[in-house]
């Protein structure tokens, strides 16, 4: 029996479970009042998408106000890493909401989907 605090009962866990199909596993059942409660993640969920959605429209602004700005520039502009803004860059060439027209050197940003549109 897993370990307790002074004022649970050994009724607040269920027993240690065991599969053998295939392989061993053992399964340990988390005591209810631990589980992750299903609003804070939703909150968390909803917190995540609003915040990449407004570095979303800062990196689509400032692209369309200078085309020919650096991956460097807008972590600088964003506060973001150089990796984070990549990551951002490659999900929206994905969406098709932004492409490079040239050489990586020499070339171009093109916002297809302006920022205020529903797809960004």
């Amino acid at each position: 029996m897993p370990p307790r605090g002074d004022n649970q009962e050994p009724s607040d866990f269920r027993e240690l479970g065991f599969e053998t199909e295939g392989f061993f596993r053992t399964v340990f059942y988390r005591c209810p009042e631990f589980a992750p409660a299903t609003a804070a993640l939703e909150t968390r969920v909803k917190t995540r998408v609003k915040a990449r959605v407004k570095t979303r429209v800062m990196i689509l602004g400032a692209i369309i106000q200078d085309p020919r700005i650096t991956r460097a520039e807008l972590a600088e502009m964003t506060g973001l890493t150089l990796k984070g803004i990549e990551w951002n860059i490659k999900r929206l060439t994905s969406e098709k909401v932004l492409r490079r027209i040239g050489s990586d050197k020499g070339g171009r940003w093109e916002v297809l989907t302006p920022p205020g549109d529903p797809a960004v």
